[in-house]
């Protein structure tokens, strides 16, 4: 038997025996010869639990309840290239959308929003949606077809500037305010009753998920979470809540892999959902062709047939041929008024031809799933297309927007292993989790690269010199929000006029720089010139020449540091032995060797209060 948090030594969570009350999974019976015990002590099982706790199914009963069929959430950045554009400075909801099809369309998008950004200064996790212009009109233009916005809930931003209002009751304001349908609770499995209840009072109908296992007792109020890092048994088992409560969506995720093939078969054999995750918090993890296109064709079965799925008969390793199942095909089979779906995985990389049903012969791939419907005594099996096309990663790699120029030299570079990766994707392929030591560990590695010759200005330039050029040139920025906020009246304040600048995006540097006849160095220039730098005043992040972009995120490298950090050893450590703190970006003053990747955030909003620039000389040609 499977012990309570048995886990393999990669860190997976086991399935565990039926009857487990803490189990992601419900392993599967060691031999198809105990299949029929083993749907014994499943049904058993599920009547014990609802016993045990009291089970009310009032909120499945709604007939409202509209989250029973969202298989397809999408987890996107609300900065993503597919759903704003940074030239025009617009939210493109229609062309996310479009891109969306390849999965068979979206039912609701979590938006993504401060993390991995929070913590460049003293914004919190609510002002990184309550500041954003057009934010409000892109809801609504993603509601306006159908697409469910999910509001997203970081429990562990603490370190920020406190409002005077609980987290509780600036979710719920958020909701009030934006017309959010579902809350999604990052970190958290659930929420509890007097959590929710500021936020319930302002739409009662609210969708409530978590990430990963939901507890047995809040499967009736949380109608979908995500089945993250889901491991199934050799013979496969089932979803534990999903056994218990058909009605509960769950999302399958793993979202390091580069493969998915293991996720789709959860999803199909359980009548459950996809977490759609093509880019992590910056880093790009993608889909391959053939597995896109095999979702897209399950998902629609799956719409089609979701009253089976839901409030039919499952009967889990419904029985097959014997040469199928030799085979290593398996079956779940959903049945209600006479009409039965299989949905069917083959876990051999071979393709299975011959009898799959008593006289029904047919095909399903290695490494695939068909489906046979079964009406009237009728059996037909389904049509998918998904196996002629390519199973290869789809790369996607960060392109630099200005290119490199100069004398070839060798830099250290050192940064910490976030979540957001560098320059090079996905800083963790196929990983079970990103778990310690590799997880927010510190790295140095020597990089080649080109450094034109020349030499760093001094100082920071400050708010007295920017102005300066303001009243020189009248610059207006293409987007003014948050352009300079910190000044009065068009002007900086009498005692600021010797700090740096800040509250400027690049573009907005890359001006005065051109006044001036100077140019923004880049990270490798201002680090391999860092020495002529010698600013002893109030110390901010470096802007860089350094933007790229692999069409679906833009980012820039940040040097220097800054005298600001939320990183100030208060953060309390988490059930991962990760400090809380170090969900934020970096602080304090930094190395010249220190590589900060920052997220860019279009209409204004990666302008702060703690990055300013300083300008490079170029050398004169003799």
């Amino acid at each position: 038997m499977l012990e309570i948090n048995s886990k393999d030594p990669r860190g997976v969570d086991l399935p565990m025996s039926v009857g487990n009350d803490d189990a992601k999974m419900f392993a599967g019976p060691e031999t198809l010869a105990g299949r029929v015990e083993w749907r014994n002590q499943l049904h058993t099982w599920r009547t014990d639990a609802a016993e045990r706790i009291n089970y009310q199914d009032l909120v499945y009963r709604d007939s409202k309840l509209s989250s029973i069929t969202d298989f397809n959430i999408a987890l996107i950045w609300l900065w993503d290239e597919l759903l704003f554009d940074f030239e025009s400075g617009n939210f493109t909801p229609g062309k996310l959308l479009a891109d969306s099809q390849k999965f068979g369309g979206l039912d609701g998008i979590i938006l993504w929003h401060a993390y991995p950004v929070i913590g460049i200064d003293s914004r919190n996790q609510f002002d990184f949606y309550n500041d954003v212009p057009g934010l409000a009109k892109l809801i609504a233009d993603l509601q306006l077809v159908g697409v469910k916005v999910y509001l997203n809930y970081n429990p562990w931003d603490r370190w920020t500037k406190r409002a005077g209002e609980s987290d509780q009751q600036e979710l719920a304001d958020l909701v009030a305010k934006f017309g959010f349908d579902g809350l999604f609770l990052d970190t958290m499995k659930s929420a509890d009753p007097d959590f929710m209840a500021p936020i319930l009072k302002v739409n009662p109908k609210i969708t409530i998920a978590g990430e990963s296992r939901v507890q047995q007792e809040r499967i009736c109020d949380h109608v979908m979470s995500w089945a993250q890092w889901f491991s199934d048994s050799e013979i496969p088992g089932v979803i534990r809540a999903k056994w218990f409560e058909p009605r509960h969506m769950l999302h399958q995720t793993r979202r390091w892999n580069r493969s998915h093939i293991d996720e789709l078969n959860i999803a199909w054999l359980n009548g459950a959902g996809m977490l759609l995750w093509e880019v992590v918090f910056g880093a790009w993890v993608g889909w391959n062709r053939r597995e896109s296109q095999m979702w897209q064709e399950m998902v629609a079965i799956l719409r089609e047939h979701n009253e089976l799925l839901t409030s039919g008969e499952w009967e889990p390793l419904t029985q097959l041929s014997e040469p199928a199942e030799a085979h290593g095909l398996y079956a779940s089979k959903f049945s209600k008024n006479g009409t039965s779906l299989y949905t069917i995985v083959n876990k051999s990389v071979d393709e299975y031809h011959g009898e799959i049903l008593p006289k029904l012969i047919g095909t399903v791939p290695g490494n695939g799933v068909g489906a046979v419907v079964s009406s009237e005594g009728e059996l037909a099996l389904l049509e998918f297309s998904y196996s002629s096309l390519s199973s290869d990663f789809p790369e996607k790699s960060s392109i630099r927007i200005q290119p490199l120029s100069g004398v070839a030299v060798q830099l250290s570079i050192s940064f910490r292993n976030r979540e957001c990766g560098l320059y090079d994707g996905a800083p963790f392929v196929d990983a079970w989790k990103p778990l310690p030591p590799n997880f927010h560990q510190l790295f140095t590695k020597v990089i080649e690269t080109k450094i034109r010759l020349g030499h760093m200005e001094s100082n920071q330039v400050t708010n007295n010199e920017y102005h300066q050029f303001l009243q020189s040139t009248g610059y207006t920025p293409k987007q003014s929000h948050r352009f300079l906020s910190h000044w009065q009246d068009g002007s900086p304040k009498a005692d600021d006029l010797d700090n740096p600048v800040s509250y400027l995006d690049l573009a907005d540097a890359k001006a005065y720089a051109t006044w001036k006849k100077l140019v923004i160095p880049t990270e490798f220039e201002w680090q391999a010139y860092a020495q002529d730098n010698k600013n002893s005043r109030k110390r901010l992040w470096n802007l860089t020449d350094s933007v790229h972009s692999d069409g679906r995120t833009r980012f820039l490298i940040l040097k220097g540091g800054s005298s600001f950090g939320v990183r100030n050893g208060q953060g309390a450590k988490s059930t991962s032995g990760i400090a809380e703190s170090d969900w934020y970006v970096d602080g304090g003053v930094q190395d010249a060797s220190w590589v900060e990747k920052l997220l860019l955030m279009g209409a204004g909003m990666s302008r702060s209060e703690n990055i300013g620039f300083t300008c490079f000389r170029l050398a004169t040609a003799t």
